[in-house]
C-alpha cells in the first residue's frame, strides 16, 4: 500500500492562551519510494528516502480479493455450530432435538404480546392499522381492478388444483384427510406459493442438508420455520374465527360482510363466509422468508426474491377472490413477528473469533471497513524555543 506523508510541525501558528500552540502539517509531494528505487538512486536520494517512514518504503501490496471459502472449526461431535456473518457478529447454533419446534410454540405464543406491543413498535403498529383502514376503503376497487387485469392478460381467475394423493382421516366429526394437490394453471401456481406443502418442502430441505452436512444453522433454520409457521397459523386461525369476514368471491355486499364471533358450527358449515381476515398464505410466506433471511444474511438475494414471490401470491389471491387487500398488512406483520421470535430464541450471539474478517462457514469474506482519512491523524507535543504546543500529522 502506498502512503503519503505530511511534514511534522513545519509551521507554528500564533500562540494561543496559556502558551499552547498547534501546528498544521504539510503534505509531501514526493511519490512513494520502493526498496528497488532506493538501491538504484543516488546517495543523496538514498539519504532522503531513508528518512521516510518504514511503511512508505516497504509497504506490501494488498492481496487480491478472491472470496476464499473458510470452514469454521467443528466441535467435538464434528458439527458446525458457530458462524461469523459480519465483522464482530458471530452466531452460535445448538443442535436441535426431535420435534423441538413443536414444544417451542407455546413459548413463542407467550412472548408475542411483549414483543409486538413494545413501545418502540408504536409507529409500526399505527402504520399497520392506518394501512389496513386505507386498503379497506379501496378493497372493492382493488379486487375488481385486479380481476380485470387478469382477464386482460388471459390469467384464469379460478384457483384449481389436481389431487395427487388423498388419504381419508377423521377425528370425531371433523374430516381431516391427508391430501396433496398440485396447481393446474398459472394463477393456481402463484397461489400454491403460500400452500403449506411449499413451506414444508423448504423446511425439509434445510433439515436434510443440515443432517447430511452436520450443519447446526441449517437444522435450526428448519426448526425455526416449523415453529414460526405453526405459531403464525394458530394466531391467524383464531383471528379469522373472531372477525368472520367474507371472502370476495362469496361476498354479498361491497368489501364483504363482517360477522363477528361466529359459532364453531356456523364457521365450519361454510368457511369462505368467515375466514378472509387476515391472510394465512401471506403470513406463512412472510415467516418463511424472514427466518431464512435472518439466519443467512450473507445471501442478499433472499429477501428480494422472497418478496417478489409474495407479490405474485398476493396478486393471485386478489384475482381468484380469496382475499381483500386489507387482509394483508396484519397477516404479513404476524408472520414477521413470529419469525423474529423464533430466530431470536434459536441462536446465541458470541464474541467474534480473532480472525473476524472471514465469514465463517459461509464461503463469504467480509473486509473491515477502512478508517476515514481524518481518523489517521496523530497529535504529538513539541517544544520550539519559548513555544510549547502540539503538532498534528497525517499519513494516508
Amino acid at each position: 500500500m502506498s502512503f503519503f506523508t505530511f511534514g511534522r510541525s513545519q509551521w507554528l501558528l500564533a500562540p494561543l492562551f496559556l502558551g499552547l500552540t498547534i501546528s498544521s502539517s504539510q503534505p509531501a509531494l514526493a511519490a512513494p519510494v520502493s526498496i528497488d528505487t532506493i538501491f538504484a538512486a543516488s546517495p543523496a536520494d538514498t539519504t532522503r528516502a531513508a528518512a521516510l517512514p518504514v511503511a512508505a518504503v516497504a509497504a506490501p501490496k494488498p492481496a487480491p480479493f478472491n472470496n476464499p471459502p473458510h470452514i469454521h472449526p467443528r466441535d467435538a461431535n464434528g458439527r458446525v455450530t458457530d458462524y461469523t456473518v459480519a465483522p464482530g457478529v458471530t452466531w452460535h447454533y445448538e443442535n436441535t432435538k426431535a420435534f423441538s419446534w413443536a414444544y417451542h410454540i407455546p413459548r413463542d405464543l407467550g412472548q408475542f404480546p411483549k414483543f409486538a406491543f413494545q413501545s418502540k413498535n408504536k409507529g409500526t403498529l399505527l402504520g399497520i392499522a392506518a394501512g389496513s383502514v386505507a386498503l379497506w376503503a379501496l378493497d372493492q376497487v382493488i379486487v375488481d381492478g385486479s380481476q380485470r387485469f387478469g382477464q386482460f392478460v388471459g390469467l384464469k381467475a379460478a384457483s384449481t388444483q389436481k389431487t395427487l394423493v388423498y388419504i381419508p382421516f377423521r377425528v370425531g366429526s371433523a374430516n381431516l384427510p391427508f391430501e396433496f394437490n398440485a396447481p393446474d394453471n398459472l394463477n393456481s401456481t402463484f397461489y400454491f406459493l403460500g400452500d403449506g406443502w411449499t413451506h414444508l418442502a423448504v423446511a425439509s430441505s434445510f433439515w436434510i442438508y443440515g443432517g447430511i452436512k452436520k450443519d447446526n444453522r441449517a437444522l435450526r433454520t428448519s426448526s425455526q420455520l416449523g415453529e414460526a409457521i405453526f405459531s403464525t397459523g394458530l394466531v391467524v386461525q383464531v383471528t379469522k374465527r373472531l372477525t368472520g369476514r367474507q371472502s370476495p368471491y362469496v361476498a354479498t355486499q361491497d368489501r364483504g360482510e363482517w360477522n363477528l364471533f361466529p359459532s364453531y358450527s356456523t364457521y365450519q358449515h361454510f368457511v369462505p363466509n368467515y375466514d378472509a381476515f387476515p391472510t394465512g398464505h401471506l403470513a406463512t410466506a412472510m415467516a418463511t422468508v424472514t427466518v431464512i433471511a435472518e439466519n443467512y444474511p450473507e445471501y442478499r438475494f433472499v429477501r428480494p426474491v422472497g418478496y417478489s414471490l409474495m407479490g405474485l401470491l398476493g396478486y393471485s389471491m386478489l384475482n381468484n377472490g380469496v382475499h381483500w387487500a386489507s387482509d394483508y398488512p396484519v397477516g404479513i406483520a404476524l408472520g414477521y413477528a413470529f419469525a423474529k421470535i423464533a430466530v431470536r430464541n434459536g441462536r446465541t450471539r458470541v464474541e467474534a473469533p480473532v480472525d473476524s474478517t472471514m465469514g465463517a462457514g459461509t464461503g463469504f469474506r467480509v473486509l473491515p471497513r477502512p478508517k476515514r482519512w481524518y481518523r489517521h491523524g496523530q497529535f504529538a507535543p513539541y517544544t520550539y524555543g519559548p513555544f510549547t504546543g502540539a503538532s498534528w500529522s497525517i499519513r494516508l
